[in-house]
């Protein structure tokens, strides 16, 4: 067997790959002997660790431990407006967001193709996003009545921004991110 990584590292390796190589091609597109090639692995060493695709792919998202990051802290200034907190929340989230595009990527792209492996692996990330945003806004943007209606559309706008992004992927991303908060800013109605 050929390891590409130490052998301590050689499950990250895989995942990291497999991350690169579904997001690029979709995981009905990556069969798992590509992905073994492309780790300088046998085959086995993939069934080693994962014992499905479906398994594998739930692997990738979990390693990416949402779950913890999510409740992370945000850089918003509590001594900013009601709107300038909201805006800069959404900013927040969609900057967050972008830094993880292979995994909406490979998420939202399986889903279309109605690939069933990977529905119950989005299911539980929005089970974990929305919360979190329902959390964010609570503790961000107080003076919001219904913070859980607020958190629904911020996630809608940050998919709005995904599917922008990927039908014109020459937008500037920041352009994105400042009409998708001013958006939400005025579907809220927080006074500027």
């Amino acid at each position: 067997m050929t390891n590409a990584e130490p052998r301590g590292n050689q499950r990250e390796h895989i995942l990291d790959t497999a991350l690169r190589l579904m997001s690029a091609h979709g995981s009905t597109g990556m069969s798992m002997r590509q992905l073994a090639s492309a780790c300088g692995v046998q085959v086995a060493a993939i069934y080693h660790y994962f014992p499905s695709k479906q398994a594998l792919l739930a692997a990738v998202v979990a390693e990416r431990q949402y779950g913890s990051r999510l409740s992370d802290p945000l850089p918003i200034d509590p001594s900013a407006s009601p709107s300038d907190r909201l805006r800069d929340l959404f900013v927040a989230v969609w900057d967050g967001a972008v830094q993880e595009e292979a995994i909406w990527r490979l998420l939202l792209g399986e889903s279309l193709r109605g690939e069933a492996a990977v529905q119950p692996v989005g299911q539980a990330l929005l089970d974990l996003l929305g919360p979190a945003t329902t959390d964010w806004v609570k503790r961000c943007v107080p003076e919001v009545i219904d913070a859980e209606a607020v958190g629904h559309m911020l996630m809608g706008q940050l998919f709005t921004g995904f599917i922008r992004m990927m039908f014109d992927p020459g937008l500037d991303r920041a352009t994105i991110a400042n009409e998708g908060a001013d958006v939400l800013v005025r579907g809220v109605g927080l006074p500027e």
